[in-house]
């Protein structure tokens, strides 16, 4: 099911976005070059090898923040397919397979979830980095970005621990008492023989099954919070009101453009 963008992902979608849907509609140059490009890949895809386009400090800054911004969203949405996909991939499976359908769908999230940290951490580091350099941001992305990055790892530390000993260990998720559960159930009836404990199985498969469905609409929704309180949290400094994105003075094809916006009171 589609989500709602929250209020400042779409407002930084808009920010972002514009600088190169104007270029595109002002710049037949760039439209001709572009539409180019893409057919090369689209007609000898595994051959085609593209040189790097140049582009003015102030474009190339954009490009890269709507590259990172944008992989993002993508794993937010990522997380949004999991959680549709999982909660229907189960009741049509066979018993047999439930244990190992519930821990590819657990794991998937789990290592969706570290991606997703990763990437919103680069996207701070991108704004620190490239907004520092300006006097006029120093302080403030300095002490909101460290803030930020503290308060999203603070968030996810629980899930990325349990990633971690995963991938590292072992499959069998102690740290999620539902799985370990089924999972002694079927080496008790599997392996060794006790059948009366069959119905308690079947109780089990069900209560995994709605566990995960839990715990995956819980961390697709944290996703996009985290990721809204990012963009919330950066907007005072770096985004106007008429949704632009300020370009620092040092990337701005033209320096005094910022300061005549500001005396201007855009």
């Amino acid at each position: 099911m589609e989500r709602d963008l929250p209020s400042y992902i779409k407002r930084y979608m808009v920010a972002l976005g514009t600088p190169a849907i104007t270029r595109w509609k002002n710049d037949q140059t760039h439209r001709e070059l572009a539409e180019m490009r893409s057919m090369q890949v689209i007609e000898a895809p595994w051959e085609t090898e593209l040189s790097t386009v140049g582009v003015s400090r102030e474009f190339g800054f954009l490009r890269d923040f709507w590259n990172l911004f944008h992989e993002c969203i993508q794993s937010c949405q990522t997380l949004d397919l999991v959680r549709d996909l999982a909660s229907k991939s189960i009741d049509p499976m066979e018993p047999e397979r439930h244990t190992a359908t519930v821990t590819f769908w657990m794991e998937t999230y789990l290592n969706e979830v570290y991606i997703f940290q990763c990437r919103l951490l680069d996207l701070i580091k991108f704004i620190q980095r490239r907004y520092k350099k300006d006097a006029d941001f120093t302080e403030f992305v300095t002490e909101v970005g460290d803030s930020l990055a503290e308060f999203v790892q603070e968030q996810l530390a629980p899930l990325i621990k349990d990633r971690g000993s995963h991938v590292h260990e072992h499959r069998h998720r102690l740290a999620d008492p539902e799985l370990a559960k089924l999972t002694l159930l079927d080496t008790m009836i599997d392996v060794l023989g006790h059948a009366e404990l069959n119905d308690m199985r079947e109780q089990s498969r069900k209560d995994t099954a709605a566990w995960l469905t839990t715990q995956v609409r819980h961390f697709s929704d944290l996703a996009w919070h985290l990721f809204n309180e990012v963009c919330r949290g950066f907007s005072d400094g770096i985004l106007l009101d008429i949704d632009r994105i300020i370009v620092p003075l040092h990337l701005k094809d033209s320096p005094h453009a910022l300061h005549e916006m500001r005396r201007s009171g855009i």
